[in-house]
């Protein structure tokens, strides 16, 4: 077996114990995401984006064992970071159904860094568009994510409000600072679809709270908004870059 191939077992492996783990596990994730629920939890129908995630990762490995040669390959760049993000994914769905929320949000942020460090790999240099596709969707729901398990943890401690803002203040304050972060990391990286993921849980929040909250509406409207004009500038950029070879 050459090294390629060693490598593409290994993240195989490591994706099938998250699997694994989901499946005997992950089904109480929603019952103890249900406790306490933060204003910034999306609704239920969201979290059916991992099993589009989980779907595009299983073919990207699959895809490792054909690559042509080594050098050309995803797995040359990344090494052993896929398997690191499979086994914290892992981890995250063992203390979150433990209702270990610190623990959780330890996890979560540093499966978020994971996400991060594999996007700059992937986008170094020459890459196919489908080495990058499936991390960029998992990467922004991550994002997001990430900010609602802490969230989850003010709440699980019983903290209303920090240095006099309320919990919907904060909810505004972090989606519009996720917002800002996406619309950079969709410009730095070239990246139109990170943005366009985001909008997808922005959908789920709204959705789940209806005309509860007014300001957060018109948050959600305008984030989303930015980030549906970035994808496209994104998109502008990437082709007239390819007019220009």
């Amino acid at each position: 077996m050459n090294t390629q191939k060693k490598w593409a077992a290994g993240y195989l492996a490591a994706f099938l114990v998250m699997i694994v783990m989901n499946y005997f596990i992950g089904t109480n994730v929603g019952s103890v995401a249900d406790n306490n629920q933060p204003i910034i939890q999306p609704a239920g129908f969201a979290f059916s984006i991992w099993g589009l995630i989980y779907a595009l990762v299983f073919i990207w490995i699959i895809k490792q064992f054909f690559q042509k040669t080594w050098e050309d390959s995803p797995a040359y760049k990344l090494k052993y970071w896929p398997i690191v993000n499979f086994l914290l994914n892992s981890a995250w769905i063992l203390v979150f159904t433990q209702q270990m929320i610190l623990a959780s949000v330890i996890v979560i942020f540093s499966l978020l860094i994971t996400l991060f460090i594999m996007h700059i790999l992937i986008t170094g240099g020459h890459y196919n568009w489908f080495d990058r596709l499936p991390y960029s969707i998992y990467f922004a729901w991550v994002t997001v994510a990430s900010i609602v398990n802490v969230f989850q943890l003010t709440n699980d401690n019983n903290i209303d409000s920090l240095i006099g803002l309320n919990e919907l203040t904060w909810t505004i304050i972090m989606l519009a600072a996720a917002g800002a972060i996406s619309v950079i990391i969709a410009l730095y990286f070239k990246d139109w679809l990170y943005p366009l993921v985001i909008i997808w849980p922005l959908f789920a929040i709204y959705t789940e709270h209806d005309s509860e909250y007014t300001s957060l509406n018109i948050t959600l409207l305008i984030i989303s908004i930015v980030l549906a004009v970035s994808s496209l500038v994104v998109i502008v950029m990437i082709n007239t870059n390819k007019e220009r070879v």
